[in-house]
């Protein structure tokens, strides 16, 4: 990766709907992860370098995966 760190927020410019994304990672063999408000999302580095763009924009959390617990009465 050159530009591109882990931890850089960036945006891509082909799926607007994504938003703002955080780079979790990038393998030897050209795979980069990011993390998008939707989900994580794996890419191939060759592919999608054209299309990614710095922002100083944080992205949303993801959407918590557990549920409310119900307060048992005794």
């Amino acid at each position: 990766m050159s530009a591109l760190e882990i931890g850089a927020y960036v945006k891509h410019a082909k799926l607007p709907e994504l938003g703002a994304g955080e780079i979790l990672a990038s393998d030897r063999e050209g795979a980069i992860r990011i993390r998008f408000a939707s989900g994580e999302r794996n890419f191939i580095w060759e592919l999608v370098a054209a299309h990614l763009r710095m922002t100083d924009e944080i992205p949303a959390p993801p959407p918590s995966t557990r549920r409310a617990r119900k307060n048992a009465k005794p």
